[in-house]
């Protein structure tokens, strides 16, 4: 019996060590700024779930190049990247707001860099290096910044949490009922 508790114990543990090493590799909260090198890119681009990118104050006035994408690369090199969404960017921005779903195979813990790539003519419209956010407050000048955002609350990153737990639970249960048989 005593060999059966180690067992589930250890079970637990490892379970535990794999949802925060999940949480943690999805990087929601990251933000980086947009460079404006073509066609009047511009935003802030931040990390709402593993499968969506938000831009705020998007803006992006010439669209016209052929085959735009969104990549991302682990080197801050664009060219060297991957393409993160098969949506084509066909259109200059019609709002302020850009949600970008991640559809291509990749999640938010496969880059650092995302940015706006022609793969016709190899081109950068522009990018930005996510980091953890940390915003300046009015008492910047003394050092002082406020902490980290808060995880997501959005459906789906509440949905993937719930998707997690429910996987944990299910291979204690598993490991419960194992070690109940082997006694």
């Amino acid at each position: 019996m005593f060999k059966s508790a180690i067992s589930i114990a250890f079970l637990a543990l490892c379970a535990c060590q794999t949802l925060a090493q999940n949480v943690s590799t999805t990087k929601v909260g990251y933000s980086g700024v947009l460079t404006k090198t073509d066609g009047g890119l511009g935003g802030t681009v931040t990390v709402k779930n593993a499968m969506t990118l938000e831009i705020t104050s998007y803006t992006l006035k010439d669209a016209s190049a052929p085959a735009l994408y969104w990549w991302g690369t682990t080197n801050g090199v664009l060219k060297d990247g991957f393409r993160i969404s098969n949506t084509q960017v066909t259109m200059a921005a019609a709002s302020t707001t850009l949600e970008i779903n991640l559809d291509a195979g990749k999640t938010t813990a496969d880059f650092d860099t995302v940015g706006l790539w022609c793969e016709r003519l190899s081109a950068n419209f522009g990018q930005a290096t996510l980091a953890a956010s940390t915003a300046s407050t009015p008492g910047a000048a003394t050092g002082t910044t406020t902490a980290p955002p808060a995880a997501t609350t959005s459906k789906s990153g509440a949905a993937n949490t719930r998707a997690h737990m429910g996987a944990i639970v299910g291979a204690i249960g598993g490991a419960v009922g194992f070690a109940m048989w082997m006694a």
